[in-house]
């Protein structure tokens, strides 16, 4: 947890005066839908608790000063000197926000201080500190925080987040991380036509348990870019046999239909093409059935589901690793769970675990003592609640 009282005199400290905001954006986890986002699919993340909070005042003047608790570091930026060339650190995130965020105005300056608890990867960091600049951002350039109810402005400022990370940090993510931190809540996205449908939480017998693997996730950058890179081939072979008109490249493998999905997995005669459009297509159906097991609170359906993807992603998107494979089969093992799979990127990080609230106990117990056994690792097991989206106080 985030000590606030902390947190506020270290702004004091820093900036020799109180701040006058209190902003926060909540981490996620993708309950289901994993690697379809940068190909149109529908997906199912949700807001949770743990996330990045930061408190912040206008300062008068046209500078920007941001300090990172996580990093111990302090940076400035000028309207003037924010096209400055990415530098590879977690300040490129600061100005890109800037950047593409077109903060070009005199005397909008702030003083911002920094911190998280969303230590794991696969909990979308990122997205989440990006989603917690670009409010900050514009409520400075306007005079006006964007309240939950603003939808419309809350998915433009996912696109925001999206852009910086496509274009100015490098990363070919999809809309989904920025849209479930911003927007909040359980629900289901579209990410084609960026429609949402909100979902009813996770009944309160049953909890998903985030389960921190303690490994980084050192191979998931370069991993990504090249799921991605495979999927525009995918699309690219698809539009030059004419397969369909409505496919695009990085918006449309996900949303074939039905009648096309044979044509294109006897087109992909060859590994590793094949297996990753057999993950989309299944994992994509798996979405409108883990929907349907909410609606009618069938749990041991939502397990059953999650397993499906995990081995989906292990074996056909080739985007585990041993820790995330063992960690959710322990899981399973366990007895006292319902499913279990990775969440994120992969290539290590998190797993979740769907399990009843009687044996919250039990299968931490049992999962950390056997990971830790066969690992040396102690993992970190923390049962995760949904959280509302972005928002910003005044103190």
């Amino acid at each position: 947890m985030i000590d606030e009282a902390i947190a506020q005199a270290q702004f004091e400290q820093l900036f020799n005066a109180k701040p006058s905001f209190a902003v926060r954006c909540p981490g996620r986890i993708n309950l289901i839908g994993e690697h379809i986002d940068y190909c149109g699919g529908l997906v199912m993340p949700m807001a949770i608790t743990q996330s990045t909070q930061g408190w912040y005042r206008f300062n008068g003047t046209s500078q920007i000063r941001i300090y990172s608790a996580r990093f111990d570091a302090l940076t400035s930026f000028n309207p003037h000197d924010v096209l400055q060339p990415p530098k590879g650190t977690w300040e490129d995130y600061v100005q890109g926000i800037l950047n593409l965020g077109a903060h070009r105005q005199a005397g909008c300056g702030f003083d911002l201080l920094v911190t998280s608890d969303l230590n794991a990867g696969g909990l979308s960091s990122s997205a989440s500190f990006l989603g917690l600049l670009a409010l900050v951002n514009h409520h400075a350039l306007t005079g006006a925080r964007v309240e939950s109810r603003d939808v419309s402005q809350r998915l433009t400022l996912a696109l925001l987040c999206q852009q910086v990370e496509n274009q100015f940090v490098g990363v070919p993510s999809g809309i989904m991380d920025p849209a479930s931190v911003l927007l909040g809540g359980l629900m289901t996205l579209d990410c084609r036509t960026l429609k949402f449908q909100p979902l009813q939480a996770i009944p309160e017998t049953h909890r998903l348990v985030i389960m921190d693997t303690g490994v980084p996730r050192t191979l998931a950058a370069s991993g990504y870019a090249q799921r991605v890179a495979e999927v525009g081939a995918i699309e690219t072979l698809i539009a030059n046999r004419d397969l369909t008109d409505k496919t695009k490249r990085y918006a449309g493998l996900a949303t074939l239909p039905d009648d096309q999905m044979a044509k294109v997995l006897a087109l992909l005669a060859s590994d590793p093409l094949k297996r990753r459009a057999r993950h989309i297509f299944s994992e994509q159906a798996r979405v409108v059935q883990a929907a349907l097991a909410l609606e009618k609170e069938d749990m041991g359906a939502l397990g059953r589901l999650m397993n499906e993807s995990h081995q989906s992603l292990s074996v056909e998107y080739d985007v585990s690793c041993p820790e995330l494979d063992l960690i959710t089969q322990l899981s399973r093992d366990s007895g006292l769970a319902l499913g279990a799979r990775m969440t994120g990127a992969g290539f290590g990080g998190c797993a979740i675990s769907l399990v009843p609230v009687e044996h919250l106990e039990g299968h931490q117990a049992w999962v950390t003592r056997a990971y830790q056994q066969q690992t040396g690792i102690e993992p970190i097991l923390l049962a995760s609640e949904v959280a509302e989206g972005a928002n910003i106080i005044a103190l």
